[in-house]
């Protein structure tokens, strides 16, 4: 069989930074995505784009038909378990490794700092309970030899096409010359990577068997407070750095009218306390990885920004 990846959620941040390292490195690529009117317009010239709703295990079947490597990059909040279902029997099917990236919910609240991967798993927000629900049925899965897979664990990313999260709310701020908003804290060191180096990281653990079965952190070029990422973020448009910050008693009301607000309460601790993830299994199995430098990243962000977005206050 010769060889193809074939990338779920194709269209989103992660999924269009990985299809477009792929490509970068002359692999054969299936981009798979919900909107492939979107998924044309972000991702490289000539990537054979594929429609399909991942939540439908018929269509995703026939999506990874002949994959060797499939990569979840979707998100589709609650139904996350059941396209990793989907996901998992596809696999099964093809015979393909399954490269599903995960994050540092799993954990709860970290009772070491920085945590590695050994780190006790106790979440206790409902996506980290879905995410290690998740994790732990496809690690049981490998072991049973029914599948092969490997899951990157990813610190907060930011990068082109990020949207719709709070580090891009940073970003709009900076260029529109508003106050960015962090939660709960700014001065607790958070892991922060820069996008196209976790989609590196994802691919280069794919490519190497001696990775399957394990999780790997892949926590980016070192941790920065969130007062740090602002100023950094609004230097790279040579604004003034403006900031405030939310907490639970704002979520908490803004809850009121808007139920679904309230899942941020159950992960704020993130950054009500240092949340720093050990990446030194990751550099000792590829000691030659460089990760971007937090100075590039958000310059070149900042560069992607200017170059798709009105910066008129």
């Amino acid at each position: 069989m010769s060889e193809l990846h074939t990338v779920f959620g194709a269209s989103g941040a992660l999924g269009s930074a990985i299809v477009h390292h792929l490509h970068a490195e002359g692999l054969p690529i299936r981009a798979v995505s919900r909107d492939v009117e979107r998924a044309a317009d972000v991702l490289p010239d000539g990537v054979d784009i594929v429609q399909c709703d991942a939540i439908d295990g018929t269509n995703v079947m026939a999506a990874a038909h002949e994959a060797t490597v499939i990569y979840n990059c979707t998100y589709v909040g609650d139904q996350m378990k059941v396209v990793a279902d989907n996901l998992l029997n596809a696999a099964r099917e093809t015979g393909a490794l399954l490269v599903n990236p995960s994050n540092g919910l799993v954990y709860g609240p970290l009772q070491q700092v920085p945590a590695s991967e050994e780190h006790p798993q106790k979440p206790t927000a409902r996506r980290g309970v879905m995410r290690k629900e998740i994790d732990d049925m496809l690690l049981e899965a490998h072991d049973k030899d029914e599948i092969r897979v490997v899951i990157p664990r990813l610190t907060t990313f930011y990068g082109a096409h990020v949207a719709g999260t709070f580090v891009a709310g940073v970003f709009d701020a900076a260029r529109l010359g508003r106050k960015a908003m962090w939660f709960s804290k700014l001065d607790q060191p958070h892991s922060l990577i820069y996008l196209p180096d976790a989609a590196a990281a994802c691919v280069l653990l794919a490519m190497d068997e001696s990775t399957h079965g394990q999780a790997w952190h892949v926590p980016g070029a070192g941790p920065l407070t969130g007062g740090e990422f602002i100023t950094k973020v609004f230097e790279a448009f040579d604004a003034r750095p403006q900031m405030t910050t939310r907490g639970k008693t704002f979520f908490q009301l803004a809850g009121i009218v808007a139920p679904r607000i309230l899942d941020m309460i159950e992960v704020i601790y993130q950054f009500e306390q240092p949340f720093v993830l050990d990446g030194s299994k990751f550099a000792t199995a590829y000691p030659d990885f460089e990760y971007t430098p937090h100075a590039v990243g958000i310059s070149d962000t900042a560069e992607w920004y200017r170059a798709n977005f009105d910066t008129r206050v």
